[in-house]
């Protein structure tokens, strides 16, 4: 870009956010629910304002951990920082004696103003964070913009910036109940069913190749069936159901996949992935001499396994297809020699015999309004995808002792999920329409260091998937996808989103450079959301970039033709369609001065949107 002038220039500080952004938070194992009596540590709960240190008396050779330490963290010696407002649990071990020290980081300040009481809200959600907040010291951020709100929903509902008309009929909208209704027509688009099926496909392993081995007509299959049901708004339930209970062709009923996408294909494999994909629990721990703060046992897991010795799979004549019937009869687990009765993980009685069904005792348990775990982990898991981050983190490691932020909030968000009859649509708007959802990013002096209680919207960088397809809205060159192994080649169309791709194993150098995860074990942590010096160069000096810009029947040429000389209709257009906005004065001003001293109006036309491209708030939801 020789030519980008003094324009692109300026907006070069903000480009840099790419080097410099927040790196992601680390997840650390803390104690068991229950502490071994013989460990003592004191005080055993501490209250401590941002900036505080207490020192903790621990015997010699005790290893500690913080389950938080964004919020509080703890060094060998026993000296405790208080960093955030917040709250977190300490673990402690030595040998194999555990204890565990509640932490809350309150700011000392007075209360927050009566300008957010509680009892204001209609949404219980915001209710919930509002008593949280006030307790804690923190005083929420004001509401975001209109085209703040338009671009945030959007890219976190369907997955895709919403078109330039829709902004400019937005913006000029003055019913109040516009936010409101702006869910619904998200809903209705086809962009909503393609996003929610490929963050589904994560979480479900939906590959072809290793360790998944589903292979391409199964992976079609299956994405198609996940993709029908975000489409029909299946309900959770219903949905959690079929996974569990559907046998037959992996080319021809697709949801017995489920029981296919998995590298251990044994009773306890099988029993990982379920407790994993519905409950957020992490049954390998079990066996994990790493991972000495575990809450889930041995026993528990060999109960849940004990659900699965019916699963079996055989071939047929057709290439790579495959069947998984259950057995007739429900034989014993033996894992080490001795049978194993199969156990709730809650300690419920099961009622079974050799005849009955253990994959509907199991899902009839699974979708009881009374689970402690199905509602509330799906509760968890869509909040964390709206807000990047879960009330229970990782969302993908719930256990006693990793409890969550805010038990009420999510409390509130459980007993939606199980009242709207398991509707993930009603969950979404539910939570969209908050006004915890609407905040501002912009924070005050009370919530600046505020991790993890809501106060404000904390700006994330678009994933892999859908900054390709962004960046494809605003060049008409989309990502290539080809695949030669294990079938023959195969290629998709040119206007083919990322966002529509149902396999891990077909991608692309942009999406591994920026994380699209690989889809290998379910959990959360696979989506790399971390910055990188590739990425950078990537946006700011890429001969692939440059060339998307330039394309002949591209975007950025269809906009310099429609306009012609009327830079202030070229400039109003590129704002809304990338930025959900219109320019100001001073932007306007800026471009239409590099417009004219360009010679070559193309050119003056790609520079303005690739210097778009590279600012933060086109990268970043905000």
């Amino acid at each position: 870009m020789n030519d980008a002038g003094k324009w692109a220039r300026v907006f070069w500080a903000q480009s840099r956010m790419i080097m410099a952004a927040l790196l992601g938070i680390a997840f650390i194992a803390v104690a068991p629910a229950t502490a071994s009596a013989a460990l003592k540590i004191k005080p055993e709960t501490v209250t401590a304002a941002p900036g505080e240190t207490v020192r903790l008396a621990i015997p010699r050779g005790t290893s500690v951990h913080s389950n938080d330490s964004n919020v509080a963290r703890i060094a060998p010696d026993g000296t405790l920082s208080a960093i955030s407002p917040g709250r977190a649990v300490l673990s402690f071990r030595k040998g194999g004696e555990y204890a565990t020290v509640s932490v809350t980081v309150r700011r000392k300040a007075a209360s927050p103003s009566p300008s957010y009481p509680e009892n204001n809200y209609t949404n219980p959600l915001d209710a919930a964070v509002a008593r949280n907040l006030r307790e804690l010291g923190v005083e929420p951020s004001p509401l975001c913009s209109d085209a703040e709100y338009l671009r945030r929903v959007c890219l976190d509902l369907m997955g895709a910036l919403p078109p330039a008309e829709k902004a400019r009929e937005f913006l000029a909208d003055t019913d109040p109940l516009k936010r409101e209704k702006l869910p619904d027509w998200i809903f209705e688009r086809s962009e909503y069913a393609d996003y929610w099926a490929m963050r589904w496909c994560d979480v479900l392993r939906v590959k072809s190749e290793f360790p998944s081995n589903l292979w391409p007509n199964a992976v079609q299959a299956y994405h198609a069936w996940l993709r029908a049901a975000m489409a029909s708004n299946m309900p959770y339930d219903k949905m959690a159901r079929a996974l569990l209970l559907t046998s037959g062709s992996n080319f021809r009923d697709a949801p017995c996949n489920f029981y296919r996408a998995t590298q251990r294909r044994t009773p306890a494999g099988l029993a990982s992935a379920f407790a994993l994909i519905f409950m957020g629990a992490r049954l390998d721990c079990a066996d994990c001499k790493e991972h000495p703060y575990a809450t889930w046992t041995r026993e528990q897991a060999d109960g849940l396994a004990a659900f699965f010795v019916n699963v079996r799979y055989k071939k047929t004549d057709e290439w790579k297809e495959e069947i998984v019937f259950f057995t007739s009869t429900w034989n014993p687990y033996k894992p080490a020699g001795e049978t194993v009765p199969p156990a709730l993980p809650d300690g419920a009685a099961v009622a079974y015999s050799r005849q009955a069904n253990p994959q509907k005792l199991l899902a009839d348990w699974l979708t009881s309004p009374a689970n402690p775990y199905f509602a509330r982990h799906v509760a968890n898991r869509y909040w964390s995808a709206l807000f990047g981050r879960g009330i229970t983190m990782p969302v993908d490691d719930v256990r006693p002792g990793n409890p969550p932020s805010n038990p009420e909030l999510l409390d509130v968000l459980a007993r939606k999920v199980v009242e709207s009859g398991y509707d993930l649509r009603a969950l979404l708007r539910f939570i969209v329409t908050s006004q915890t959802y609407q905040r501002s990013s912009a924070t005050n002096a009370t919530n600046a260091g505020d991790t993890q209680c809501f106060s404000h919207y904390v700006p994330r960088r678009l994933d892999a998937e859908v900054l390709a397809d962004a960046i494809g809205t605003a060049t008409g060159a989309y990502e290539f996808f080809e695949s030669r192994i294990p079938e023959p080649f195969a290629m998709w169309p040119d206007d083919f989103h990322s966002v529509q791709n149902p396999d891990a194993s077909v991608t692309s150098s942009f999406l591994e450079t920026f994380g699209r995860p690989g889809r290998d074990t379910s959990y959360e942590v696979e989506r790399d959301r971390n910055p990188s010096m590739a990425q950078a160069l990537y946006l700011l000096d890429s001969e692939k970039l440059t060339q998307k810009l330039a394309k002949k029947d591209g975007v950025v040429r269809k906009l310099v033709q429609k306009h012609g000389a009327d830079s202030r209709g070229f400039t109003e257009e590129c704002y809304l369609m990338l930025l959900s906005r219109m320019p100001t004065a001073s932007e306007l001003d800026l471009i239409t001065a590099h417009i004219k001293t360009t010679r070559d109006k193309n050119k003056a036309a790609q520079d303005v949107v690739w210097a778009l491209i590279n600012t933060k708030e086109f990268l970043y939801k905000h």
